[in-house]
């Protein structure tokens, strides 16, 4: 009987290490005031957190902790990673890497977002599952999106099947380019998405970049199949080339400009098609010499960008809801955060009981009084048990031939 109990007890043991660790709001809130210290010290890193959100929810096994840093779209993750990891030793009993992972954008986003619209913490769930211990995988399917969407019904069908996004929500998530730049060195694009000090304020500043006609586009001169969209004309109506190579003040993807306009690309090389000299979509729709028109400005990804230029607290409700749908991945038990235990209240001293008062003496009875049942001998009394280290020795040496048994079921 008592090896059956070990037994039970050790096989929930073995099976229980993939359940899933639940970080009390205790352990959030001291994480999220080391996340924004971090931030504190490097504002990119805010960029970077909410960048890494997305990229550790993206495939199959959506937000799980894992990151493959063979994948050339993770290229820069590991600046990010490796912060977070940091962090994440000393509460990696209390928290999944996956939640840390999430809870890093989550912080982000609230610490970035502006006074009118500040993204809000409390939504945030814990019981994400990690992929494996090291949070390094090779042999992830990863799905990111292409660069070239000519649409924002092609962005929309990418977000719909890997979150279940709206239409409207597929464009506020994209307002999440509001932060940060891009670098040659990780994507192979270069420039922010809003200029100046824009970079590092989330807000809906991007959409404004969106609609705001002309962009030119340019060919990378370090890739040629890498495009992008600045203000300056690379030279004179020649937009795929690499005409010149002034640093833009920002830029825009092609699937940030597949937001507000239909654009007729080459899904193979992100130019236009039949490498056409073309501008995009200039304010009066006459392209200037050599150029032409390739673009259609009624969509309905154009309309929701016009509504968030002046609708910042709108924009971030929508964000908020599109965000969350993201890292919350309906496979696995989420729930919100629970308070940590408090330890039991000491309980109060008693007073000592008081002693009864003695009775006055009475005179003897004339019969003589029975004798009085001898009180047992101490050493008779039931003693309380306690375990001897013998016996502890015991149950641990059985407990190592359960184990033997347990490892041979497995």
């Amino acid at each position: 009987m008592k090896k059956t109990v070990l037994l039970l007890l050790l096989v929930c043991q073995v099976f229980g290490q993939n359940v899933v660790k639940k970080a009390s709001i205790e352990t959030l809130d001291h994480l999220a005031t080391e996340i924004r210290g971090k931030i504190d010290g490097n504002p990119r890193l805010a960029a970077g957190f909410v960048r890494l959100s997305f990229h550790d929810c993206v495939g199959e096994d959506r937000c799980d902790g894992c990151i493959n840093y063979q994948e050339p779209d993770n290229a820069g993750i590991p600046r990010y990673t490796a912060v977070l990891n940091d962090l994440y030793e000393p509460v990696k009993n209390d928290i999944t890497r996956a939640d840390l992972y999430a809870y890093a954008g989550v912080v982000a986003a609230n610490y970035a977002s502006s006074r009118d619209a500040v993204f809000n913490m409390t939504k945030f769930k814990v019981g994400r599952h990690d992929c494996s211990e090291s949070g390094d995988e090779t042999d992830l399917d990863e799905h990111f999106p292409s660069n070239n969407f000519q649409n924002v019904e092609e962005l929309h069908a990418y977000f719909n099947k890997e979150f279940g996004l709206s239409l409207q929500e597929s464009v506020a998530l994209m307002g999440a380019h509001s932060l940060g730049r891009m670098e040659t060195a990780n994507s192979g694009y270069e420039g922010p998405w809003v200029p100046g000090t824009g970079q590092d304020v989330l807000n809906s500043d991007y959409y404004r970049e969106v609609v705001n006609f002309p962009w030119f586009l340019k060919t990378m001169p370090t890739n040629s199949a890498k495009h992008q969209w600045q203000r300056q004309a690379p030279s004179l109506g020649v937009g795929n080339s690499p005409g010149q190579n002034r640093q833009p003040d920002n830029v825009l993807l092609n699937t940030d400009a597949a937001l507000a306009v239909n654009l007729q690309l080459n899904q193979d090389t992100g130019a236009f098609q039949d490498g056409a000299e073309c501008v995009m979509c200039p304010p009066n729709r006459r392209p200037p010499p050599g150029g032409i028109p390739c673009c259609d400005e009624d969509t309905p990804g154009r309309e929701i960008c016009s509504q968030y230029i002046t609708d910042n607290p709108g924009w971030m409700r929508d964000f908020e809801v599109a965000f969350y749908k993201m890292i919350d991945n309906p496979d696995d038990d989420l729930s919100a955060p629970t308070a940590a235990p408090t330890a039991a209240p000491t309980a109060a001293p008693t007073a000592a009981p008081t002693a009864a008062p003695t009775a006055a003496p009475t005179e003897a009875p004339t019969e003589a009084p029975a004798p009085a049942t001898p009180s047992p001998p101490r050493s008779t009394r039931p003693k309380k048990k306690e375990a001897s280290a013998e016996k502890i020795n015991e149950v641990l040496h059985d407990l190592q031939d359960v184990l033997k048994e347990v490892k041979k079921m497995v």
